[in-house]
C-alpha cells in the first residue's frame, strides 16, 4: 500500500534517534526507552503508518538513521542518504491543498518512517548547511543533533552535555597544575 509522507521535522528525527539507538542509549547508559506513541506521533506520519509500527521498527530505524550521522563527514552523509533512498521506492508528486501547489512524496507503508526521515536529512544536506549534522563530542554521550545555532559550531547534543565537558576539562586541569 502507497501512503504519502511528508518530510519529518529534524527535531522529531533527533528524538527518534537519541531515544530509541541502541548507540545514543548505550554511550548514555540509559535504559529507558521513551513511549512510542510520545515520539512517532510528532514525526508527521499518516495515522495508518504510526499506528502499524513496533518497538523493534523504531528501534531498526534509529540504528540506520544513526549510521549516517556517524558517517565521516559531509561526503559520507551525502552517501549514505543516498544509497538509503536508493533502496526504496520514494516518489515525487504534486498536490492542490486549500488552492495551493504542494509538493507530495509517496512511498510503501513499510518505508515511510525511513522515508521521511530521510527526505528531511536530504533536504538538510542539500538545501540548508550540510555541516550541520552531528554527534556529541562528550565522551559519556553518543546522542545526535542538528545543529540550528546562528554560528554553526555546536558540538554538543545539549548544554547539560557542555557543562559537564567543560566541569571535566576544569577538573582535569587543577590536577594536572
Amino acid at each position: 500500500m502507497r501512503v504519502q509522507v511528508e518530510p519529518m521535522p529534524l527535531g522529531a528525527l533527533v528524538e527518534l534517534v537519541n531515544g530509541w539507538g541502541a548507540e545514543p542509549r548505550r554511550a548514555g547508559a540509559r535504559s529507558y526507552v521513551p513511549p512510542l506513541a510520545d515520539h512517532v506521533g510528532r514525526a508527521g506520519l499518516p495515522a495508518a503508518v504510526a499506528d502499524s509500527l513496533t518497538d523493534e521498527d523504531v528501534a531498526r530505524f534509529a540504528d540506520t538513521v544513526f549510521g549516517i550521522f556517524a558517517a565521516d563527514g559531509t561526503a559520507g552523509r551525502v552517501a549514505a542518504v543516498s544509497g538509503l533512498l536508493s533502496t526504496i521506492d520514494v516518489r515525487p508528486d504534486v498536490a492542490m491543498a486549500d488552492g495551493v501547489v504542494r509538493r507530495t512524496w509517496w512511498t510503501d507503508r513499510d518505508d515511510a518512517l525511513l522515508a521521511a526521515a530521510l527526505l528531511a536529512l536530504r533536504g538538510q544536506l542539500a538545501d540548508e548547511e550540510p555541516g550541520r549534522l552531528g554527534i556529541c563530542v562528550d565522551g559519556g554521550c553518543a546522542d545526535i543533533y542538528v545543529d540550528g545555532s546562528p554560528a554553526g559550531r555546536r558540538r554538543f547534543c545539549s548544554v547539560q552535555c557542555q557543562n559537564r565537558a567543560r566541569a571535566a576539562k576544569y577538573r582535569r586541569a587543577r590536577r594536572g597544575g
